[in-house]
């Protein structure tokens, strides 16, 4: 289409994020800007000569749209397909490093470090884990249906908080979280570089014998998943006298 050619006009690549190192030929076109939705990348603001070069033609299995008026177009089609996403963006040689570094904390980086941090997220997802205080869980516990439980583990955190894994969770207060793999990540939150999540948890938990469980500040801590039990009346009783 002859509006295509336009210079205006602003293009929208997408490819499975199990692709994502056939990116590292446009790494350097630092005008671009990535972003993630579900288990697909999207880099957008290409221009027209970026768009049609062999480094785009080269790409496996992509999808090319234009956008127009809030819509995106497939290329070379007159209708729109779908609207403009909603994505966290971030620019591309952030969210591709050239190579992932032995890791030390949460950091990344060669000639400098790239912070993996959380930030605030309009995505919604599936709690499955719950942080709590002792008192709260006992008070449910009191007149809870067993069926209620069937699904939840639990261990004590910290001699006075209860962290629960299993859905649905408890309908009592506390900090409810969502999980990726072995992150328990807090509702609400996500990962500013998703790219680097399963390098993340490699290097922190390259045996996955933990449960990691991220706070809003970017700090976790470690509970081993052998320490969670099945939840009951009768086991948390026991499990509190044994602590007293």
């Amino acid at each position: 289409m002859a509006k295509n050619a336009s210079n205006n006009v602003e293009y929208y690549v997408v490819i499975a994020e199990k692709n994502r190192e056939d990116l590292a030929n446009i790494r350097h076109w630092d005008n671009l800007k990535i972003g993630y939705l579900g288990d697909d990348i999207w880099i957008k603001n290409f221009d027209y000569v970026q768009i049609n070069a062999l480094e785009i033609k080269s790409l496996p299995a992509k999808t090319i749209y234009f956008a127009r008026e809030g819509k995106l177009f497939l290329q070379n089609s007159p209708l729109p397909s779908r609207n403009i996403p909603s994505a966290m963006w971030t620019n591309i040689d952030r969210a591709l490093p050239i190579k992932i570094p032995t890791f030390n904390h949460n950091y990344f980086g060669i000639k400098e470090k790239i912070s993996l941090n959380l930030v605030p997220s309009d995505v919604e997802k599936q709690a499955v884990g719950m942080m709590t205080s002792v008192q709260n869980v006992q008070k449910y516990l009191e007149t809870a249906p067993e069926i209620r439980l069937k699904n939840l583990k639990w261990t004590i955190i910290n001699s006075d908080k209860i962290f629960l894994l299993g859905h649905p969770v408890l309908p009592i207060l506390g900090e409810v979280f969502w999980r990726h793999n072995d992150f328990l990540i807090p509702a609400g939150y996500d990962f500013d570089l998703k790219i680097l999540m399963d390098e993340l948890a490699v290097a922190i938990n390259p045996q996955a014998q933990y449960w990691l469980i991220w706070r809003e500040d970017s700090t976790y801590f470690k509970v081993k998943k052998t320490e969670l039990a099945a939840l009951s009346l009768g086991s948390f009783r026991r499990t509190l006298n044994n602590k007293i």
